[in-house]
């Protein structure tokens, strides 16, 4: 018998970032863009607080903050930070070596309750659209792969979340992303110095999404994508975390040009569906935008014209975690629609039945379903 259960006190910074919900002041502020120092912080899972004004919910970590060194030419090669090495900065973030580099880890915890508001959100999504294929996906977030085992009480079980999700789904289908995430842990499939994952990571879940959905004889192979790496990333969690060790350790960022990149044809739009310009998927072709460099912003609706002729049309609810997603699936659906659901201002299945959709997918990571951001899905599910 499923059961509702709370983790335990919100320790971390993601239950401090997930206090505020989906308020209209939160929609208002404007998108965070990386600064001089490649520090990204343009998604904060849960909400766009800035990280500035962030309080946790146990007694704070004290730390010095003191201007970063000059950074050193980046390199993923193994460095001389030991396993062991642990430290706290700012906001509780844990600061790790592992393959000898510094990692920042996030804790996530929250709640069976409001798993269960999730659950029954998408099913009834799924009830109000009984011709649309409609699925979920919960992806883990890199510190339940990479949590030390001599750090205990850091961070709950995300995939105890997932599975229980997965288990309360009757109308709607879940889609594995943790098993294909956790096959290829030792691949970079997450940041080291951001809260997102890297776009490899992003691949190997479409890939599992594509083969739930069917489409998956669609689906290229990842030699089939052009690899842009951009060297001296360096994301959210510095600007969390404060940690200069972080901050001089950064990582190359690798970004998949899909295979037909120039066929797409991308329409932005405002969170009422009104207003269209043309602009490009691939916002920073080059990777200087980071995790900015797909859609370039979650503030919008993104419907995306593909060179794939088999009459489906995918709708994607998201939140910055899935921006990753979406280059991978464009020779899988003829079309695509992209929408926040932190910032979707329409009922969604409506919207689902205006664009045709034949898939809806719900694609957010652990913070999502089981943090205070999970108030938004009934905000755009009536």
């Amino acid at each position: 018998m499923r059961k509702n259960k709370f983790f335990g006190a919100a320790v971390v910074l993601c239950a401090a970032l997930a206090v505020s919900g989906c308020s209209e002041a939160e929609k208002l502020q404007p998108e965070n863009t990386s600064a001089d120092t490649s520090v990204t912080t343009e998604a904060a899972i849960t909400t766009t607080t800035t990280t500035t004004t962030v309080a946790t919910t146990t007694t704070p970590v004290t730390t010095t903050t003191t201007e970063p060194e000059e950074t050193p030419a980046p390199s993923e090669e193994p460095g001389n930070v030991p396993d062991d090495y642990r430290e706290y900065g700012e906001n509780n973030i844990l600061i790790i070596g592992r393959n000898g580099h510094y990692m920042g880890l996030m804790g996530c915890w929250g709640t069976f309750e409001l798993c269960d508001n999730y659950v029954s959100c998408v099913e009834k999504a799924a009830e109000k659209l009984p011709d649309v294929n409609v699925y979920s996906m919960i992806i883990p977030t890199s510190v339940e792969f990479y949590l030390p085992d001599d750090v205990s009480g850091y961070s709950a079980s995300q995939k105890e979340k997932i599975d229980y999700i997965a288990d309360g789904l009757s109308k709607a289908v879940s889609v594995d992303a943790y098993s294909a995430l956790e096959e290829h842990k030792e691949e970079p499939v997450y940041t080291r110095t951001d809260h997102h994952w890297q776009p490899l990571g992003a691949y190997y879940a479409a890939e599992a999404f594509a083969k739930t959905a069917g489409v998956d004889d669609l689906f290229p192979a990842l030699t089939e994508y052009e690899k842009v790496t951009k060297e001296g990333y360096v994301g959210s969690m510095y600007n969390y975390s404060k940690s200069v060790n972080l901050y001089n350790d950064p990582e190359p960022f690798d970004l998949y040009i899909s295979p037909n990149a120039d066929a797409l044809t991308t329409t932005y739009y405002d969170t009422s569906f009104q207003n269209g310009y043309q602009g490009h998927l691939f916002t920073y072709p080059d990777a200087s935008g980071y995790y900015l460099s797909f859609l370039g912003t979650d503030i919008c609706i993104a419907e995306i014209d593909t060179d794939c002729k088999n009459g489906k049309t995918l709708v994607v609810c998201k939140e910055s975690y899935g921006n990753a997603l979406i280059p991978f699936l464009t020779e899988c659906y003829e079309k695509i629609y992209v929408t926040d659901l932190r910032y979707f201002d329409l009922e969604l299945t409506d919207f689902c039945k205006e664009v045709g959709a034949t898939d809806l997918l719900f694609a957010m990571c652990t913070f999502t379903p089981a943090g205070a951001n999970c108030s938004c899905m009934n905000a755009i599910i009536k």
